[in-house]
């Protein structure tokens, strides 16, 4: 549903380290992203920004405050309802992209489709429209060792989306790219947020592409300093 609340984080706190040497990076975030809108979270290294997406997806647990993803408090959660509720609803690009090695790049995306129990055959064909539509067509057999780091980052962004997750979240998708296949990356996501009514959670330093945000949110030193709304 259109302006549907696609996250809602209240307060939320995170610190690191034990006594003395215990260091809070976020300190009380209240964040809302709906659905249909694509959100930049940036800000200078260290001001917080991947551990706030890493606690909306369920990956880091946050130390007050509560996240909810499409009114569903993630936070009460088993660790099998968690897992189970990311790999429906949830798409995440990691900076180190994450392939696996021994796999190729179609199965590597098709792992998203096979958990949540799609056939083999069905999940490899659109692996390999997934993996076209990212430019990398005739690089379904390969293997990621094989590629480019920017190529690499493309099969982690296909992954991400293949499965149609409602929420997808970015950590810097465009960092390995020129300026020719990020803007390919970019189109293509801002595509699923328009067609699909996905959410999209983009962590990013590259100001090339802030304009295909809808809201930049701007993060310094565990706090949200500001936001600037982009119209189109």
């Amino acid at each position: 549903m259109k302006d549907e609340v696609a996250v809602k984080c209240s307060q939320i706190r995170k610190s690191f380290g034990t006594g003395d040497l215990r260091f809070e990076v976020l300190h009380g975030i209240d964040l809302e992203v709906k659905a249909g809108e694509l959100l930049m979270l940036v800000g200078p290294s260290g001001s917080g920004k991947t551990t706030l997406i890493s606690i909306i997806a369920g990956i880091l647990s946050h130390d007050n405050g509560h996240c909810e993803l499409f009114g569903n408090n993630i936070d009460a959660f088993s660790d099998a309802e968690k897992t189970k509720f990311r790999g429906e609803n949830l798409g995440f690009v990691f900076q180190s992209f994450n392939l696996i090695p021994m796999l190729s790049n179609s199965e590597n995306i098709v792992i998203p489709l096979l958990l949540n129990h799609m056939e083999r055959h069905e999940a490899m064909k659109l692996a390999e429209e997934r993996l076209d539509q990212f430019g990398l067509g005739d690089k379904v057999d390969n293997f990621p060792a094989q590629l480019s780091g920017g190529q690499q980052q493309r099969v982690a962004i296909a992954r991400a989306v293949i499965h149609n997750p409602k929420l997808i979240v970015c950590d810097e998708p465009t960092s390995a790219l020129d300026h020719e296949n990020g803007a390919l990356v970019l189109n293509h996501l801002r595509e699923i947020v328009d067609k699909e009514n996905r959410a999209l959670i983009v962590v990013t330093h590259d100001s090339r592409i802030f304009d295909y945000a809808d809201r930049i949110v701007h993060l310094e030193d565990g706090n949200i300093a500001s936001e600037k709304t982009n119209h189109g």
